[in-house]
């Protein structure tokens, strides 16, 4: 079985992680590629963010990206995702995004 193998370099600690992928996974370079720009992004994105609310947008999107692959697999039709004025409860509100 294929793994995914991450070592980051910074002036911070580091994790060495080696994690077991998917059987279906189609490439493991896209998988690395995507997991270190994630990281990155939330890394600029907020220093504020808890853990707790970072570990419950990723399983957002992660069920919202599963639901979109079922669709798709299941009509064959490429599925868009539109979030439009999605207002949460702090008072933010979300810009349009399109997938």
């Amino acid at each position: 079985m294929n793994a995914l193998e991450m070592t980051p370099q910074s002036r911070k600690a580091t994790l060495d992680v080696n994690i077991p992928l998917h059987g279906h996974t189609d490439s493991e370079q896209d998988v690395a590629e995507i997991v270190g720009k994630l990281l990155n992004e939330i890394s600029r994105f907020d220093h504020q963010s808890s853990h707790a609310d970072i570990l419950q947008a990723l399983a957002i999107t992660t069920a919202v990206r599963e639901a979109m692959a079922d669709a798709a697999e299941k009509t064959s039709v490429d599925f868009s995702l539109k979030l439009l004025d999605v207002e949460v409860g702090s008072g933010y509100e979300v810009e349009t995004y399109a997938s």
